[in-house]
């Protein structure tokens, strides 16, 4: 059997790691002292210092908390963070293992009870005994795995991992946090204020390897085998672990703990400092000391972390180098970057430490954009953008302009949405074109809506969304001026539409519809099934299609305005706000009325709508409409529903055909409709379709002040903006508003991975202790 080379999938990978180590605040800095060789300083900054406010800990609480047990809980909180691990969204079981050094910290507090009226010593022991550090994470961070404490002196961080790799194999948990921490009195020099530390420590996050190559995630090192028992002299531990899987002698390079100081008898840092380098120098190659050839083809880099603890207990540790990505990398594409925080300031700070490592980072935008959107809590103060390079969402996060990076604070419960379904005016070919290529599920949706539709219109509306050339083009755009084809298309679009937006989180609380629009908002509120809802569509745009020729114009005035202007044959249309109304009727009466509209300080125009809809031209067709609904069925609204004919709440009356023949005749009543919708408390209206038309003017309408926002899905037709870029700003907005996403369905199947990113900023606070003495 060829031992040189395991199986790739064998082990558990490294795949989150962090260290705060004397001279180093992080694995970076730790990294580059280490190629440099540099002798660290011995002193531990802000080993005192904590963020409180972050872990839900009073100042009372969190001076009494032993330096040790503060200083892993930020740790095991950066490393998940470095994990792109979401204890609150993860559907994993996660444990903690971990240990730390004795010290005199609780002595020095009873010493000084008297200084700590709120504290006794049951809270002292609570906040300083060994029995709690793995568990007070576990609880802070709602992890649901074993938290076991372990001690194990300088091989106490060796010893973690190798409990937290049988976990890991026996199936206790699905992800273990290994740790250990080290926080002792340091005598200062007398250029310091306040007391001096020395300690360190080091966090490892662990996963079975084969998990995390289906994931595509990343691995900073692997745990091949570990070993423990006490020392005998031999290479005993070391041959079991290389045993296990088949690992020579040869091919891995020793690395073992300097504990030849007093302290390291009873101080974890020996153990945590060789794990570490051992760790990075397996990823880069660059193991001090060693004159060993790292760099053969033919098999990995591999290290044997050999620690030994008191009275003869030995720890080893396995590690081999990650194994070479096999995942392609993704294509470039338009992403959200969602970015997070507990305060503005620590929100201000994230966006530049974010921005400063996108500038130089080589990982692909789309793991970026996936690891800030499935592997970080969101927090209440949020921030976003829209790019579609790396060098494009550095610049926007370092503008420090909203235009390019939204931001805002989400409520304490999202607001409830509502989609608005507009009605034709904003048509084009091309519309959606890039959801279509880029999204399977909406295409299937477009395409089965082509398919029913093909042979009644003679023409595929996949040609419209998305035409293979110029001729296809033009005879699309020649086709969708119609009304037969026009309204078929947009009900596709909005339809479609829809499903993906509810695919990805966005569950509308009401919906509203403009005209041809409440046919969509009745099909997502369940009123139709898509079969009839598509053909009613067919058959309302094929009967209008039939009529004599007739058109639509705005004005913008009242209604009570209006209506004494208005010649015979022509009649109001639709009243979209307070001073907002189309008329309507044939074309020849309504382009005389905009001709000779005698107020010429008011605007007039006619509307990009080839029918006089909701006028007295659909009247000869009215039976017939009757009668084909009348062979549906049609249900009450399951989603809320505005109706846009009496501007008021839908029940019962929409699931009879005699409504929907009124619909086609009635005027749209849509600013009373806005003005019902002002009422749903602190609502978001969310156009689902071509254009802004109806966030126009539901921005204008008086009765929806600022607590409503409105956004947009796609593109007015006249606006080069990408249409990528149009709809992820829009659910950006929603996220900002405290809307849900789902993240794994907007990169629809995609495999992404997860890469490292800047932690959470603290917001520490100095704890001095009440006595340094050891």
């Amino acid at each position: 059997m060829d031992t040189s080379d395991p199986a790739d999938d064998r082990g558990v990978a490294v795949i989150g790691m962090v260290a705060r180590l004397p001279g180093a605040p992080g694995i970076e800095a730790h990294q580059r002292h280490l190629v440099r060789g540099d002798e660290p300083d011995p002193a531990l900054r802000d080993a005192y210092a904590f963020d409180h406010t972050y872990f839900g800990l009073s100042p009372g609480e969190a001076l009494i908390t032993d330096p040790q047990h503060r200083i892993l809980l930020e740790c095991v909180t950066h490393a998940l963070q470095d994990a792109a691990v979401d204890p609150a969204r993860a559907d994993a079981v996660i444990g903690v293992y971990a240990g730390a050094s004795t010290t005199a910290y609780a002595a020095g507090l009873r010493r000084e009870i008297r200084r700590l009226p709120n504290a006794d010593d049951w809270q002292i022991r609570i906040a300083t005994g060994p029995d709690f550090l793995a568990a007070r994470p576990a609880y802070k961070l709602g992890l649901t795995g074993p938290s076991v404490t372990v001690q194990g002196a300088s091989a106490t961080l060796p010893l973690a991992v190798h409990y937290a790799v049988q976990a890991l194999l026996a199936g206790e948990c699905d992800i273990a946090v290994a740790g250990a921490v080290t926080v002792r009195p340091l005598a200062g020099d007398g250029t310091t204020a306040g007391p001096v530390a020395t300690g360190d420590c080091g966090v490892l996050v662990l996963r079975p390897l084969d998990a995390v190559l289906a994931a595509g995630d990343r691995v900073h090192a692997v745990v091949r085998a570990t070993a423990v028992g006490r020392d005998d002299g031999t290479d005993r531990l070391a041959r079991r672990a290389r045993a296990v899987v088949g690992v020579p002698a040869g091919t891995v390079v020793p690395v073992t703990a300097d504990t030849r100081s007093g302290a390291a008898v009873t101080d974890t840092t020996p153990g945590v400092t060789a794990l570490l380098d051992a760790v990075l120098s397996v990823a880069c190659g660059t193991l001090p000391g060693d004159a060993g050839d790292w760099r053969t083809p033919e098999r990995p880099r591999r290290a044997g972390v050999d620690v030994s603890g008191p009275f003869g207990l030995r720890a080893h540790v396995l590690l081999e180098e990650p194994p070479a990505a096999t995942r392609p990398r993704p294509e470039p594409s338009w992403q959200l970057l969602p970015v997070s925080a507990r305060s503005q300031a620590a929100l201000d700070r994230l966006t530049t430490d974010l921005g400063d490592l996108l500038a130089h980072t080589t990982d692909p935008l789309p793991d970026l954009a996936w690891t800030l959107q499935s592997g970080r809590t969101a927090e209440p103060h949020r921030r976003f953008t829209v790019a579609r390079t790396t060098d494009e969402a550095a610049t926007a996060l370092g503008s420090g302009t909203r235009r390019k990076a939204p931001t805002g604070q989400a409520p304490d419960a999202p607001r409830p949405v509502v989609f608005t379904f507009p009605g034709q005016g904003g048509q084009h070919v091309g519309m959606a074109r890039a959801l279509y290529r880029t999204d399977p599920e909406f295409r299937a949706d477009v395409n089965a809506c082509a398919e029913r539709t093909r042979d009644a219109l003679g023409i595929d509306l996949r040609g419209v969304l998305d035409p293979a050339d110029e001729a296809e083009a033009a005879r699309s755009r020649e086709a969708l001026s119609t009304i037969a084809v026009g309204q078929p298309a947009v009900f596709t679009v909005e339809y479609a539409l829809a499903r993906a937006l509810m695919r990805w989180g966005v569950r509308p609380t009401a919906v509203v519809g403009h005209s041809l629009g409440a046919y969509a908002a009745a099909c997502v509120a369940g009123v139709f099934d898509f079969p009839d809802a598509l053909a009613l569509v067919l058959e309302r745009g094929r009967l209008l299609q039939g009529l004599p020729s007739g058109s639509m114009a705005a004005v913008g005035l009242p209604e009570t305005e209006v209506l004494p202007l208005l010649p015979d044959g022509v009649g109001i249309g639709a009243v979209n706000g307070p001073e907002q109304v189309a008329v309507s009727g044939p074309t020849e009466l309504v382009e005389r009325f905009v001709r000779e509209f005698p107020r010429p300080n008011v605007e007039v125009r006619l509307l990009k709508i080839a029918t006089g809809g909701h006028s007295a031209l659909v009247e000869p067709v009215l039976d017939r409409f009757e009668t084909y609904v009348s062979g549906l069925r049609l249900r009450a609204p399951r989603i809320p529903f505005v109706s846009e004919s009496t501007g008021t709440w839908a029940g019962e009356e929409v699931a009879v055909p005699a409504y929907w023949r009124a619909h086609m005749r009635r005027a749209v009543r849509f600013s009373d409709a806005l003005g019902t919708l002002a009422g749903l408390d602190r609502a978001v209206l969310l156009e689902v379709g071509p254009g802004l038309t109806l966030t126009s003017l539901a921005r204008q309408h008086p009765a929806l002040a600022e607590d409503h926002p409105m956004f947009q899905t796609l593109p007015h037709p006249a606006d080069d903006t990408p249409e990528a870029r149009v709809l992820l700003t829009a659910l950006g907005n929603l996220w900002l508003e405290g809307t849900e996403l789902d993240w794994a369905a907007l990169h629809g199947g995609r495999e992404r991975g997860r890469v490292s990113l800047p932690g959470h900023p603290f917001a520490r606070r100095e704890f001095v202790p009440l006595t340094s003495t050891p």
